[in-house]
């Protein structure tokens, strides 16, 4: 519940962008720590995402993300592949996104018993959406807390889990007249 009032309270106190500044982002690299379960485990790892702006609100977005955890002998770990469209308003030092991604889950299952590894391992469709806050440091600089709610699709059901990732987001930026949309 929190989250949505700190995106809400950063809309609101956020000074609009005014046509003046004329840089609006090319691209931005976000990357940094995640969290995700897989069932009760938890599973820490990473996530990349790279979103190129297509207008001034709309961009495409690939992301990566793996996971990794261990519980009870047995190895987890998790890889996401995304893409779709970012959704984003921007102020002069806030921006908030929401993103709709789909792609795929590479889910592996190991454990080693008197040193042979015994491993299983697939591919299922995922999709992910959910959102975040950037908040600019500098020009170049900015830190994002991001939420996302995935689905993985498997075996005739759908499981569902959490994923929360923090981070620095480099962004490129581009000079642009101040009708384009």
């Amino acid at each position: 519940m929190r989250i949505p009032v700190v995106l809400l309270l950063g809309i609101l106190l956020a000074p609009p962008a005014t046509a003046a500044e004329g840089v609006v982002p090319k691209a931005e690299l976000f990357g940094g720590y995640s969290y995700t379960k897989d069932g009760d485990q938890s599973l820490h790892g990473g996530e990349a995402s790279l979103a190129l702006r297509l207008t001034r609100w709309i961009a495409v977005e690939a992301d990566v993300s793996a996971h990794y955890g261990s519980e009870l002998g047995i190895s987890t770990s998790r890889l996401f592949f995304l893409g779709g469209p970012r959704f984003a308003y921007r102020a002069r030092s806030v921006s908030v996104f929401t993103h709709y991604l789909a792609g795929g889950a590479r889910s592996r299952a190991g454990i080693t018993i008197l040193g042979v590894d015994i491993t299983e391992s697939r591919t299922d469709f995922a999709m992910a959406f959910g959102g975040g806050l950037d908040v600019r440091m500098s020009d170049r600089w900015a830190i994002r807390a991001q939420a996302d709610y995935a689905l993985i699709r498997a075996d005739g059901s759908t499981q569902r889990e959490p994923r929360f990732s923090a981070g620095a987001v480099f962004v490129a930026k581009r000079t642009n007249a101040p009708d384009e949309n």
